[in-house]
This record gives structure tokens, C-alpha cells and sequence, in this order.
């Protein structure tokens, strides 16, 4: 708050209790037994034309609408909510009351955060023992295994035998970008956001931490008890393919995405829309969509919308050798697409061929 803290900025703060005071901010202690919420706070704040307001906490509908439309007026609105991670913030506010759509346009950022121990830097030691499954298991990147160095507490004097000293922020930014604000507008499920965010760039707690453990300010027993691996942290192959409902309406796939993953439709249906117009249906239980991505790379050329209550299968289109060694109908689908495709593009060049022989004739 202090870094915000300007001349020309006018500041005002709601807290329960205050507890570091800051000169040139109006800091008011929130107290319930004499009427004092953070819903009445906010609303005397309004009357006077805030540039900032910081909510210690919200707590319930009054609370949250109050900030949600003040900053959808312009306020920069800073806040807290005990969720599990940045994407639960968002099913957090929508349990509350707060209709998805607001959510979308008024929501900047969702920081979620977790204090960990930092190692002593005196006395942390070399550790090893865990085997390559255990890494993946735990959410390390293949391609990082090979020179990884992990480190562990030992205890000396500087540390008085703990084997820690000091604490270190563990952070994982969700920005709403135009297309998480399309997944919070649509309601998808909160693992698809989830999803949604890693995709447009957010690291998620787990990552941060792996990250920390392996340049040596912390130690991977830290990590794991401080944060919990998610299905998006992990390897595809590892828990893919996924069994995902979707509700009617709901986006399975996004028109010009550039993920790679394929789906195979389990149960109800799905509809194919390219430039907001429906182009096909898929009924069938057991056909695939998607693939072509997984085996060119090319962006997505159209939308896969949930008709009806639908059931799908999820297979990762990074882990396509994995896929294909352990799922041989899948392997002999991608065959049969490849090979449809060429004779497309063959049938097409024989057919501008005898074009130009025509004409040359």
C-alpha cells in the first residue's frame, strides 16, 4: 500500500484490525459491534471520490458488490479472499453472489500467495534419493531432471539448528486476460479456467516452488508441504486422458487457440462453429476432434461448443509418442487422419495439374 501512496492519490483503506499505520492514507478500523462493517466503509469511501480503496477482506454479498462496482467505476479496488489458489477466487465471488460477468469485466488480477521457509544458506546440503517417477510425480519438467540440484536443511549455529532462516513468497499471478475473462463469462468449471490461465502465461504455486527448490532457497520437503500439485501442474500424459463434463453452452475448444490438445466425444454432442456460425455436429460416441492441431501444430481453425450435457475424453497433443505407445486405437485414429489429409492434398494437386494441362492444350 505504501508504494501506492502518493501526493497526488487519494487513498483510503478499510481494515479489521489496523495494523501498521501509514501517513498520508485514511486508514479506518472496521468494527462490527458498533455498525462499522466493511460494506458501510465502502460506501461512505464512495462519497468521497477515492482513487484507491483497499478492503481488508470481503466477507459476504454486501461487501463484494460494493467493490465490484466501484471498480467498475473506475476505482482501483485492492482486496483479500481465502481461497486455495487464483483461479478458486473467481467460484469464490460467484458462491458470494457476484454474477460471472461482472467478475469479468471488473477483475484486473488475482494474486494467490504462501509463505515458505527459506533454507540456511550456511548449512544447506546436497540432497538426492528421489527417483525420476518421484520428480514427475511431484511436477518437474522433464527436460530439468537430468541437472537437477536440490538442496536440504542441515542445522548449524547461524540458524540454531533448524536448518532454516528467514521466509521467502511463494506467488502465482493470474492476469485476466481476454480470454480468461471469456472462460469467467462463460462459467467454465474451474479447472478448465485453471487451465485457461497457465495457458495465458500464470505459473501456477506449485511451479513457483519447484522453481525456488531448484536454485536452492528452499528445500523440496518445504514445497510440498506448502503447496499442492494441481492436473494443469502435472505432466499430460500423466493424468490424461481426463473424463471432463460439460454443461450446454460450455467452450471445449477456442477458435485460433494454439493448444494442442485432442478430445474423443464419450457421450451427448458437440458443435462445430467457425466465425460464430455452426459448420457441423458431432453425435457420434467414440469420434475424435481436435487432432489435426496435435499433429500440425496449426491454431485452432474453429470452436468446439458443448450441445447438451456432454462427456469427453482429453488426451494431451504435447505427449503424442506417450499417447500413441500406450493407446493404440488412438495411434491407429491419427494414422487414418494423416493419411486422409494427404489424399486431400493429393486429390487437390491432381487437380490443379490437369488444370494447367488444359489450358496449355
Amino acid at each position: 500500500m505504501n508504494s501506492l501512496n502518493k501526493e497526488e492519490t487519494k487513498l483510503l483503506t478499510a481494515e479489521d484490525p489496523v495494523e501498521f499505520n501509514f501517513r498520508g492514507i485514511n486508514q479506518v478500523n472496521v468494527n462490527a459491534e458498533v455498525g462499522m462493517t466493511f460494506a458501510k466503509a465502502l460506501k461512505a469511501f464512495l462519497r468521497q471520490d477515492p482513487d484507491i480503496i483497499m478492503v481488508g477482506e470481503i466477507r459476504d454479498m454486501d461487501t463484494a458488490e460494493i467493490a465490484i462496482k466501484a471498480a467498475m467505476t473506475g476505482h482501483l479496488v485492492l482486496s483479500t479472499l481465502h481461497t486455495n489458489d487464483s483461479p478458486a477466487t473467481i467460484s469464490r465471488m460467484v458462491d458470494i453472489g457476484i454474477p460471472p460477468y461482472m467478475l469479468a469485466s471488473a477483475v484486473t488480477m488475482v494474486l494467490s500467495q504462501r509463505l515458505a521457509r527459506r533454507l540456511c544458506q550456511k548449512c544447506k546440503t546436497p540432497i538426492d534419493g528421489y527417483t525420476h517417477e518421484d520428480l514427475i510425480g511431484m511436477g518437474f519438467a522433464e527436460a530439468v531432471i537430468p541437472d537437477l540440484k536440490l538442496y536440504g536443511p542441515q542445522g548449524c549455529s547461524v540458524c540454531r539448528g533448524v536448518g532454516y532462516k528467514g521466509r521467502l513468497g511463494l506467488f502465482e499471478l493470474m492476469e485476466v486476460t481476454d480470454e480468461v475473462a471469456k472462460a469467467i463469462n462463460a462459467q467454465v468449471p474451474e479447472d478448465q479456467l485453471r487451465k485457461i490461465a497457465i495457458q495465458e502465461g500464470m505459473v501456477p504455486l506449485r511451479d513457483a516452488g519447484l522453481l525456488k527448490a531448484r536454485v536452492g532457497e528452499t528445500s523440496l520437503e518445504e514445497i510440498l508441504r506448502k503447496t499442492v500439485i494441481t492436473k494443469e501442474s502435472l505432466p499430460a500424459y500423466l493424468v490424461n486422458p481426463d473424463i471432463e463434463e460439460y454443461q450446454d453452452g460450455d467452450i471445449i475448444v477456442r477458435q485460433d487457440n494454439v493448444d494442442k490438445d485432442f478430445f474423443k466425444l464419450v457421450r451427448g454432442a458437440v458443435l462445430v462453429v467457425r466465425d460464430g456460425k455452426k459448420i457441423a455436429e458431432i453425435v457420434q460416441p467414440g469420434e475424435y476432434f481436435g487432432e489435426m492441431s496435435a499433429i500440425s501444430s496449426e491454431p485452432r481453425s474453429a470452436s468446439i461448443v458443448a450441445k447438451g450435457r456432454t462427456t469427453i475424453k482429453r488426451f494431451p497433443g504435447d505427449k503424442l509418442p506417450e499417447v500413441i505407445e500406450k493407446y493404440p486405437d488412438v495411434a491407429k485414429h491419427l494414422f487414418r487422419s494423416m493419411v486422409d489429409r494427404l489424399e486431400q492434398a493429393n486429390n487437390i494437386i491432381i487437380k490443379l495439374a490437369d488444370g494447367r494441362l488444359r489450358k496449355t492444350a
